[in-house]
């Protein structure tokens, strides 16, 4: 039944004009802002002198940051305007910072290159509320899984493309200028995908506007605390999205200082762990019914705690590879058949990542009040930016610790083991025939 209603709704103009909005939006982001971990990594690229280790989490929480500051906001005006309309303005936006983007490849100026960054989170911080807000409106209620698991789905797909074609640019003859050429003209066809979504009428045009961010971001997790029917599903997105974080964080540095491999097994790395996601994630729409699928969360995150246990300790062993010795490449590494049970680890834990949000996405999208749904869901890319934040961080509290790099792969482990436990309860909760009044 799933299936069949997913193959309906990659025809449909309430649907495809968004999932194609949000995939080429995607791209943009990963393609840009994977380039610049790249050439911090392996083409010398630094910035105040700082040390790799925290220079890449930086730049990544340049992204996430905005999204923590403004969603709140973004959340309200999601509610009180049209909130396709806000898609369109938002991706027109996006065009004029990816040329700035541009500039500041062509120029190899660093200074530019954060700027860039937190405005691109900016314009993420705004676009995402107004798209999961809008997505119940333009769904049935028994789309909103398989619609939720084709976005989740094809958002990997355009995770993988960006990470796959930044990191190859990044090191190759006018790469930077093709990377920064790249993204305007894909914000461009992101705003013509924008263009054709349907109106949403607003869904309380008397709510005040305020741009007191900080007042705010308190005001929508208040909100969020009081619809704990709601806050369950948002807390559970939230983990997934500090795990990604950390994984995507971890991935150059891990490969390159303990399994001594170069940017093409990261490459390789990437397209497992987003391939797996969008599996993981295409697996729950396709075989979910009409419910909220719990189930398939309960299986994402036992799967996750025994892949990325698997992962450390298949690499506990490793000596760190000093800075600047040569590094194997894809070819040598596939070689190794010890190195084959680490990508079957990193395959399946990403399928089981994809297992694990999708239900929960749904689940918040549905339990929302329509006129508190900007609002609700905000608070969740709040609490997302958030974790997404300390997930990428997790690499510099490992540096400072002076701990083995793997640890960040037990405690990923560690907070899915409390995940499943706290899903299967709620679970059983609600299994539970309600006792005969005495």
């Amino acid at each position: 039944m799933s299936a069949k209603i997913a193959g309906e709704l990659m025809t449909q103009r309430r649907f495809l004009p968004l999932l194609l909005a949000q995939c080429l939006g995607s791209l943009n982001d990963n393609l840009f802002r994977y380039g610049l971990v790249t050439m911090v990594t392996y083409s010398g690229l630094s910035l105040f002198g700082l040390e790799r280790d925290f220079l890449v989490p930086i730049a990544a929480s340049m992204i996430t940051l905005p999204i923590f500051l403004f969603s709140a906001i973004a959340g309200r005006l999601a509610d009180k305007y049209d909130r396709t309309c806000i898609m369109r303005v938002t991706k027109q936006i996006e065009i004029w910072i990816m040329l700035l983007a541009a500039l500041a490849l062509f120029l190899r100026q660093p200074l530019l290159l954060l700027p860039t960054l937190f405005l691109m989170g900016t314009q993420s911080a705004f676009f995402t509320p107004a798209k999961n807000s809008a997505l119940p409106s333009l769904m049935a209620p028994h789309e909103l899984v398989p619609a939720n698991a084709l976005l989740s789905g094809f958002l990997n797909v355009s995770i993988l493309l960006g990470v796959a074609l930044g990191t190859w640019l990044a090191v190759v003859p006018l790469g930077p200028e093709v990377i920064g050429g790249g993204l305007v003209v894909i914000a461009i066809f992101g705003w013509i995908s924008a263009r054709q979504l349907p109106r949403v009428e607003a869904a309380n045009r008397d709510l005040p506007v305020t741009f007191n961010f900080i007042a705010e971001t308190f005001r929508v997790l208040g909100y969020a605390l009081k619809a704990p029917e709601v806050l369950r599903p948002l807390l559970g997105a939230a983990w997934f999205w500090m795990l990604a974080a950390s994984i995507i964080t971890l991935m150059p540095v891990f490969t390159a200082s303990v399994l001594g491999a170069d940017a093409t097994v990261v490459l390789l790395f990437s397209a497992l762990f987003t391939i797996g996601a969008a599996v993981g994630a295409l697996l729950c729409g396709a075989l979910s019914g009409k419910g909220d699928a719990l189930a398939f969360s309960i299986a994402g995150a036992i799967g996750l705690v025994i892949f990325t246990t698997d992962v450390a300790l298949a690499t506990w062993s490793n000596p760190i590879v000093p800075a600047g010795a040569p590094l194997i490449g894809a070819g040598a590494f596939f070689a190794d058949p010890s190195n084959w049970r680490l990508l079957a680890d990193l395959g399946f834990a990403a399928v089981s990542a994809g297992l694990f949000v999708v239900p929960l996405q749904a689940m918040a999208q549905r339990r929302a009040a329509p006129e508190m749904r900007g609002r609700l869901l905000a608070a969740g890319g709040i609490m997302n930016a958030a974790t997404a934040t300390l997930g990428q961080f997790t690499l510099a509290f490992i540096a400072l610790g002076h701990l083995p790099i793997q640890t960040a792969f037990l405690l990923i482990a560690s907070g899915s083991l409390l995940a499943a436990a706290i899903i299967g309860w709620r679970l059983a909760l609600r299994r539970k025939p309600a006792s005969a009044p005495s």
